[in-house]
């Protein structure tokens, strides 16, 4: 990526940040690396876009691990992100965990998570401002042209073709 072989775009689904989240979810517990990582990633790779999956409101999320999660986005500074409020998944072993959150917590909170990260990629975003950008055409037609960035894909980042 840093050498311009490899489009310079990560997904990595980190799904929350606390250690004790992390464990229930039954993700490595390693949350508290990842700011590090992420540090390393763009020491090499400064155009680095890292996009990332997140879950709020899972079983026995405290506000206080929720608030955690929300410090780390803040200090990660994704460039895009998607949050999910916790859903019971038919055979999934989160459903016999105790402490379920009320639907409207589990959504008040991936909505105020996606308030935070609505601001960071605003600010992400004005600093490209006035600089040039390769862009991929994904369409040629006889009069217009359809393009994007690297940094964008398809049905994912929060727009379509």
């Amino acid at each position: 990526m840093a050498e311009g072989r490899v489009l310079p775009y990560l997904d990595v689904p980190f799904q929350h940040s606390h250690p004790r989240v992390l464990k229930a979810m039954k993700r490595p517990a390693s949350g508290e690396r990842n700011i590090e990582r992420i540090r390393a990633w763009r020491a090499i790779c400064p155009e680095l876009t890292i996009r990332s999956t997140f879950i709020a409101g899972f079983p026995g999320e405290t506000e206080a691990e929720f608030a955690h999660l929300l410090d780390f986005l803040r200090e990660a500074e994704l460039d895009r992100v998607g949050c999910f409020a916790y859903s019971p998944v038919e055979g999934a072993a989160a459903n016999a965990l105790e402490g379920q959150l009320p639907d409207d917590l589990r959504e008040e909170r991936r909505a105020r998570f996606m308030q935070v990260q609505e601001e960071i990629s605003a600010r992400r975003l004005q600093r490209k401002v006035g600089s040039r950008q390769r862009v991929l055409l994904d369409e040629v037609g006889p009069t217009v042209a359809l393009g994007r960035s690297a940094a964008d894909a398809p049905e994912i980042d929060g727009w379509s073709t």
